[in-house]
């Protein structure tokens, strides 16, 4: 396998195993091949510091990594920080839209920041609010 940027999600409860599991039944396997998901369960553990550090180390295949979390700066994206051997980008954020990005793009091309940065712009773009218009008021048949 050529040298391509790692990919680690970690977010809280089974939240980056399930938005793994959603995208991939999309986009296939090959976008997010090697993506490793951490569950953080209700937050910061020794058992989660040990599995992120692992992931982290696993997920290096020559390009450095990028860690997507789902809140920046709640504690399983600070604990990624702490225990990565390496600093990793952090793209915060970490959603469906994020991840069906993240399968098109050729991580063995872009840098983790670039990968980081068009994600999060994709996210940006795939963000909105709809309002329904207030249905016509009905005429009496009085």
């Amino acid at each position: 396998m050529p040298e391509q940027v790692g990919i680690v999600l970690v977010g809280h409860g089974r939240s980056a195993s399930v938005l793994l599991e959603a995208a991939r039944g999309v986009c296939g396997e090959s976008g997010l091949e090697g993506v490793i998901a951490v569950d953080a369960g209700r937050g910061e553990t020794d058992d989660l510091k040990t599995r992120l550090k692992a992931a982290l180390v696993a997920a290096d295949r020559g390009r450095g990594v990028l860690m997507i979390a789902d809140a920046y700066g709640a504690s399983p994206c600070s604990c990624g920080i702490r225990e990565a051997t390496a600093p990793p980008v952090v793209l915060s954020g970490l959603s469906f839209n994020v991840l069906l990005k993240l399968a098109s793009l050729d991580r063995s091309e872009l840098s983790p920041e670039e990968l980081a940065r068009t994600c999060a712009d994709s996210a940006r773009r795939a963000l909105a609010v709809h309002v329904p218009s207030p249905a016509p008021a009905k005429e009496s048949t009085a």
